[in-house]
């Protein structure tokens, strides 16, 4: 089972939102310890997480989703209301576009070991309201770290999500360029960017996406049916690894290694 924390960065919903949801008994963990008060629950979940997250993006309120799940609707029946909501939306704005890719990638999620050593990293860090606002920091990173990099030696764009659990709208990331050369000049203590050395991680649990970090929940869901299976358990901040480097306007069709690192679980 995944505490709260843990279960947010696997279905890529919002901590906040499951206590609201468990508060209203909406959806409720699998287990809730009686002395701590601490939310569990398990990969078996993220279907009926799932389920409820693809009635609101129909536009359903929480009184009416309740009322579905009761009525137990197929997930036949949920994929045929999505893909006539998928036409309906087609015809709207095009500020609607990033709402369609949500539902789709929706549609799929209802069907449906490593070490790394330690690297030197230049990096900025900010905590931002938004993926969109994350990816501004690319441009920022690159002004200001462009003076240090080595220039005749390639760089390795890396992103760790500090936050201890999910939440969309509080994103503490830090934004960084690995490389095995000396830079070009020392890094001076009040540059917005720092030099440090991003520590090694005896075993992670690895995949990769392509696309947007917002439709990552279809991979970090298979990285919960890994720990669920193993026994294992989330040890620290994730990392993403661009392998390649990413072109802004094609943020789309960007590769990514996402890695969390992982521990053995010593029985509490």
């Amino acid at each position: 089972m995944f505490r709260i924390g843990d279960f947010s960065k696997i279905a890529r919903v919002s901590a906040r939102l499951l206590r609201f949801y468990d508060e209203i008994g909406l959806f409720t963990p699998a287990h809730a310890d009686p002395q701590t008060g601490y939310r569990y629950y398990t990969v078996g979940q993220l279907a009926q997480l799932n389920r409820i997250l693809v009635l609101k993006d129909l536009g359903f309120n929480l009184d009416q989703v309740r009322d579905i799940l009761s009525s137990n609707v197929s997930a036949a029946e949920l994929r045929n209301m999505l893909l006539l909501r998928r036409n309906d939306v087609e015809l709207t704005l095009a500020a609607e576009s990033h709402r369609l890719r949500h539902i789709e990638t929706r549609i799929a999620q209802l069907e449906s070991d490593g070490a790394e050593p330690a690297r030197r990293i230049l990096s900025l860090r900010r905590t931002v309201p938004s993926f969109g606002a994350a990816r501004g920091l690319i441009v920022e990173l690159s002004n200001h770290a462009r003076q240090f990099l080595p220039k005749r030696h390639s760089h390795t764009l890396i992103v760790i999500a500090h936050s201890p659990q999910f939440e969309q709208d509080e994103l503490d990331v830090e934004f960084g360029y690995a490389f095995e050369d000396e830079p070009k000049s020392n890094v001076p203590a009040g540059a917005v960017v720092k030099l440090r050395e991003l520590e090694a991680v005896e075993r992670m649990a690895v995949c990769v996406r392509v696309g947007l970090p917002e439709d990552a929940h279809l991979v970090t869901a298979k990285i919960g049916r890994f720990l669920e299976a193993s026994g294992d358990r989330l040890a620290g901040p994730s990392r993403e690894v661009f392998l390649q480097a990413p072109v802004l306007d094609r943020m789309h069709e960007a590769v990514v290694e996402m890695q969390f690192p992982v521990r053995s679980h010593a029985p509490e």
